[in-house]
């Protein structure tokens, strides 16, 4: 009975040494494989962009009014229609200017015919040089009534400005019109102009010939190219906005002036990226990181996100490299250096 007794005990301290001896090795860290899944990242250009909503408006645009008041004779344009710069579009009654102007051609021609006998009768000494000053005088002003009637007679043939296309006629043959009196709209829409704002914190990733998409829903499957033209000098103080205009080829006039647009905007410089699914970047209180698979371990690498988007991150990082292993989904179930098994 005793030796029975001794065998029992035996057995139950043994049985603890060993319940001991397993306790120990769990205790210094020999945890068991965690589980994940496993992506090779791949290599893409990448340029930051944003998106914006602009305005079309005219390269050139004017409403043309007549200089001086007077009946209308003729209109040489119809609505709509596209004319060339010096084009003529309508004609005031000339009648009584043509008649001041041979009036004043008279007056000129009489004076200059004084002046240019005083001036043989001052070379012979025989007229006073008073009586010459009077006479030259008289010729110049004559001289200078002749050009303003020529130039408000000129302004009775009322010419385009630039050329473009026109807009609707406000005007009928026979209305007398004044200086106030809207008569048509003229657009030179071959090119347009494309304004916008970008937020102030990115004023200093654009410049003059950044490219930039344009699409108008009155054509939603095509886009149109633009390029930045000119830079405000400064920020609104306002709205914290960066006032921007690109111009944009319209030589097909599909698009209109005074649209609204939707804008892509491409920002700074291109560059290459690693990408990976959103599942495989982590946060901590310092910044983003991912787990590399070196050596069937976790090994935590902190990287800089540049772009998350429709489920997939854009990121950089020195110690990445073409061929790595990086933990795509699991990585919340590991420890830095934690042994894991890819699944298949």
């Amino acid at each position: 009975m005793r030796l029975v007794y001794c065998i029992l005990l035996c057995s139950l301290i043994i049985g603890s040494m060993a319940c001991l001896a397993f306790y120990d090795k769990q205790s210094i860290g020999q945890t068991p494989p965690v589980s994940v899944q496993a992506i090779t990242p791949h290599l893409e250009s990448w340029q930051k962009t944003i998106q914006v909503v602009g305005s079309l408006s005219a390269s050139q645009s004017t409403l043309i009014k007549a200089e001086i008041s007077g009946r209308i004779t003729a209109i040489y344009f119809r609505s709509g229609e596209d004319v060339k710069a010096g084009a003529p579009l309508l004609q005031l009654n000339p009648a009584i200017l043509n008649a001041q102007l041979e009036a004043a051609k008279a007056a000129t021609k009489l004076s200059k015919a004084d002046y240019d006998r005083g001036l043989t009768l001052y070379k012979k000494k025989v007229f006073a040089k008073a009586d010459l000053d009077k006479v030259s005088a008289n010729y110049q002003v004559n001289l200078a009534k002749q050009t303003q009637i020529q130039a408000t007679l000129n302004q009775t043939l009322i010419r385009a400005p630039f050329s473009g296309q026109l807009g609707l006629n406000q005007i009928n043959i026979g209305d007398i019109i004044n200086p106030n009196t809207p008569i048509v709209d003229l657009e030179s829409i071959n090119t347009l102009k494309v304004d916008f704002s970008i937020p102030g914190t990115e004023a200093n990733k654009i410049a003059v010939g950044s490219k930039l998409t344009v699409q108008s829903s009155a054509y939603p499957d095509k886009y149109f190219v633009a390029y930045v033209e000119a830079l405000d000098s400064h920020i609104d103080n306002d709205t914290r906005g960066f006032a921007v205009r690109a111009r944009l080829n319209n030589a097909d006039q599909k698009l209109l002036p005074g649209a609204f647009v939707d804008i892509k905007l491409e920002l700074g410089t291109p560059q290459t990226l690693f990408i990976v699914p959103e599942t495989a970047v982590n946060t901590d209180e310092n910044s983003s990181f991912v787990y590399r698979i070196i050596d069937h371990k976790a090994i935590k690498t902190r990287v800089t996100v540049r772009f998350h988007e429709d489920g997939k991150i854009g990121l950089l990082s020195p110690d990445i490299h073409s061929g790595d292993q990086i933990i795509s989904v699991g990585g919340f179930k590991v420890q830095p250096n934690t042994v894991v098994i890819v699944e298949k």
